[in-house]
């Protein structure tokens, strides 16, 4: 080797193991952000209430066992994604928040990961990371049962570009990963439609018997759960519950009144440029386009299309006729690990330091629980959940779809404080948990219920 070859290697090096150190820290800054500012949201601590159920029992039950409304009908495909929530919340909602944290890094690693491979420049990288974090900001920072589909969804991703450029035999790995995400969150099928548009748009056309075979698969996998073939009620019924109708909720449609909506639009829209300004395979564009329609029907799809574009957004940015960064060497990756190992000092001290504020909302949570026992619980979300997670039987919550159509529309009702709308929650609930003087407050005096008592920042009203 000559002195000049030798040269350049080791100039490529130090420049690889300045971008890992670069990216690292760019992942820390996520990473402190997501733990500053992450809070529990609904559509969470049901799970833990459930899976606590299911490890007590050693079995699933039928129907939501800590609501008083019938929900004996409903089909339950994600216990493994319960059991999973209820080991993290063993360290209450702060465990929640953690796994948050943890798993929006490991999703966001997955796809710098790819990138990088793919010769993205440290500044695409760092852009990208940001206008995701921005976009992406009420998904990456409210703590959801979302966070299950996170990695798998990256995974899947990753590995369909790389079938895309290297057909093999690997892209029957998707139907386990398809079969486990299942198991864990409802969006697994977002994976099959991405799955779907690479074999209808891409692996067709050359390869279709394996086409054909994987998807005929990939549709049995999302039901290799404990719904079995009552798995497709399920999804159904997820669709057609009164919560995809509610634009006030989880479900609600891109709203350019709405900040965080309008973060989602201008990231998506930068990304999309970024994605699409040099030509793309077709089965992207398909993908992309599916994503894009989600999100103006349900802007809690806009996440999906945000990781989606990362990988190829990042590479628009990539100087023309840059090779892939070679792996830095072991002394090389001395910095990227200090400061991995900072990043991790700092997300542990910030955690650490919200830590009495979460401890403080469960033990609220408990007492709210201890206070009402013995009667059925008409409360908001999330709060609902919190209660049912420490014991408490509430009249409907979370899973919403669990429940007959009538009790959803009533129970929503209430939380926008609709006295007359609520009516069937009202007359079903013994005791009424809500702030002082809120809408919910009022509804529940209208309905003939007296405020009795206080705990914490909620006043308990019971019926006359």
């Amino acid at each position: 080797m000559t002195r000049t070859s030798a040269g350049e290697r080791h100039a490529h090096t130090r420049r690889a193991a300045s971008t890992s150190t670069l990216v690292v820290v760019a992942l820390g800054v996520v990473a402190c952000v997501i733990a500053w500012l992450s809070v529990v949201g609904s559509d969470a601590l049901w799970l833990s209430a459930l899976g606590d159920t299911i490890r007590a029992d050693r079995q699933i039950p039928a129907g939501v066992p800590f609501a008083a409304a019938p929900s004996q009908g409903w089909v339950n495909t994600t216990a493994l994604g319960q059991v999973l929530f209820s080991f993290i919340h063993v360290a209450g909602s702060l465990g929640v928040v953690a796994a948050q944290v943890v798993v929006v890094v490991w999703t966001l690693w997955i796809l710098v990961s790819s990138a990088r491979r793919r010769g993205a420049h440290v500044i695409g990288l760092v852009s990208v990371l940001l206008l995701v974090l921005v976009g992406g900001a009420a998904p990456l920072l409210i703590a959801r049962a979302q966070l299950l589909s996170l990695v798998p969804y990256a995974a899947l991703v990753v590995l369909l570009r790389l079938e895309h450029d290297r057909p093999s035999r690997l892209i029957w790995a998707t139907v386990p990963l398809i079969a486990l995400w299942g198991n864990l969150h409802g969006a697994v099928l977002v994976g099959v439609a991405v799955l779907g548009c690479y074999l209808a748009f891409s692996r067709l056309r050359f390869d279709p018997w394996t086409a054909v075979g994987v998807g005929l698969a990939s549709l049995a996998a999302s039901c290799l759960n404990p719904g079995l073939l009552q798995a497709p009620h399920y999804y159904l019924g997820v669709f057609g519950g009164a919560a995809t109708n509610d634009d006030s909720g989880m479900w609600s449609r891109l709203s350019l009144s709405n900040p965080f909506d309008l973060m989602l639009l201008v990231a998506a829209t930068c990304l999309g440029y970024m994605t699409f300004r040099h030509r793309r395979p077709l089965w992207e564009y398909a993908a992309s386009l599916g994503f894009a329609g989600a999100t103006l029907v349900a802007a809690r799809h806009g996440i999906w299309l945000l990781l989606f574009l990362a990988v190829p957004a990042a590479l628009a940015l990539m100087t023309r006729h840059r090779r892939p960064e070679e792996a830095p060497t072991r002394r090389a990756n001395l910095a990227p690990a200090a400061a991995c190992v900072a990043g991790m000092m700092v997300v542990a001290g910030l955690l650490a330091a919200r830590a009495p504020t979460f401890h403080a909302a469960d033990a609220e949570a408990s007492q709210l629980a201890a206070a009402t026992r013995g009667g059925v619980v008409l409360v908001s979300e999330p709060l609902a959940e919190s209660m049912a997670a420490a014991g408490a039987l509430v009249w409907v919550s979370n899973p919403l779809d669990a429940f007959d159509h009538a009790d959803q529309t009533a129970y929503l009702a209430f939380m926008d404080g609709d006295a007359t709308g609520g009516t069937r929650g009202f007359a079903r609930a013994d005791v009424v948990v809500a702030p002082p003087a809120s809408p919910q407050a009022r509804a529940a005096v209208a309905n003939g219920f007296t405020a009795r008592q206080l705990v914490g920042a909620y006043v308990l009203l019971r019926r006359n």
